[in-house]
């Protein structure tokens, strides 16, 4: 599993990412913090774990910053986990991960996540990062103005 916060630009600092990273989530000693830059959203990806997920999450970010929409939601189904993103405009609102092993929770996080925000559904189209199931897809485009891969 990536352990992983977004932090603004002005706020990071090398010598402090263990330290900033090990507020939002927990580490073991063996744990290597590292960063990447998201220049899309000026701020900075601080994770342990795998860099191939966090590259993966970085891009998933850089997609959503590149839709053309106002309200941006981007979902990544993946193993036991759901990926969820969601952007006004230019503005990042929720970038955050949830365990999700089938495609009802997965669902009900990106419910929970729109209605925090606001966001209205039946205005929106939601994006897949990736492929998603017939499954998903149809259970969404009832509720979505349109639902697409990128």
């Amino acid at each position: 599993m990536l352990k992983y916060t977004l932090i603004p630009e002005g706020y990071f600092s090398q010598n402090a990412a263990r330290d900033l990273l090990s507020k939002v989530v927990i580490l073991e000693k063996t744990d290597a913090v590292k960063s990447l830059e998201l220049p899309c959203y000026k701020a900075v990806l601080l994770y342990a774990g795998d860099d191939a997920a966090a590259r993966g999450l970085a891009a998933m970010l850089a997609a959503t910053a590149a839709l053309g929409c106002y309200n941006k939601v981007v979902v990544r189904l993946g193993g036991e986990w759901v990926d969820i993103v969601v952007a006004a405009g230019d503005r990042l609102l929720l970038c955050n991960s949830y365990p999700a092993a089938d495609e009802v929770t997965a669902q009900y996080f990106l419910f929970a996540a729109l209605r925090q925000f606001q966001i209205n559904p039946e205005v929106t189209t939601v994006h897949f990062y990736g492929e998603a199931g017939e499954t998903i897809k149809g259970d969404l485009f009832r509720h979505f103005a349109s639902v697409e891969e990128l």
